[in-house]
């Protein structure tokens, strides 16, 4: 999927996404992810604030409104992970189990195509993440690491984060994430801006 083509990555995003509406777990999860970084679905900088006034009112134990704000951001980006944790944590909170699962099942198979693509600990066999804030929260949620530092790399074509983190006993390591489609994306969005 070219980077420069969001109509093309918007209508591959809308096949899947209405497939997994519609209960099929069966799709393909990276090229979902992939389609809706490229296609920019949704409102990126807005489903982040939502997503951090979410996670404030999960915190305060307000749920119904933080699953609100959840299934908000889902339905414009049914990939989006941060959205179905805090969905998840909420319903929990609201002793509402069925649904709970539901969004738990969402997520796993979100951050397990993640965890299928690699083992994270060389270029070579580098985690595949769409964007950066999907490298954070796999660092986080699937791994629970903290953060310490970040680089980019580039080799033999591909972009790479490189993450040092450390664990709950303070070893630091480092970690790789392929950010192809991140940099490809970015890369777009700077030549669309230059054309106006």
């Amino acid at each position: 999927m070219a980077a420069d083509d969001r109509p093309a990555a918007r209508a591959r995003y809308e096949e899947l996404a209405k497939k997994v509406r519609a209960g099929d777990l069966g799709i393909d999860w990276k090229t979902l992810r992939v389609a809706a970084a490229i296609g920019e679905v949704g409102d990126a900088s807005g489903s982040i604030l939502a997503a951090q006034k979410a996670h404030g009112l999960l915190n305060e134990g307000k749920f119904a409104d933080a699953l609100k704000i959840s299934h908000e951001i889902e339905a414009q980006n049914i990939a989006d992970e941060d959205a179905h944790y805090v969905a998840w944590r909420c319903l929990i909170g609201l002793r509402r189990e069925d649904e709970a699962e539901k969004e738990r099942v969402l997520l796993a198979t979100l951050l397990q195509s993640i965890t299928d693509s690699g083992d994270g600990k060389s270029v070579k066999t580098a985690w595949f993440a769409t964007t950066i804030r999907e490298t954070y929260l796999y660092m986080q949620a699937v791994l629970n690491l903290q953060y310490v530092d970040h680089r980019t790399w580039q080799q033999d074509g591909h972009y790479y984060d490189v993450v040092v983190v450390k664990d709950q006993g303070g070893k630091e390591q480092t970690l790789w994430f392929i950010a192809d489609t991140e940099m490809q994306r970015q890369t777009a969005a700077g030549e669309r801006a230059d054309e106006k």
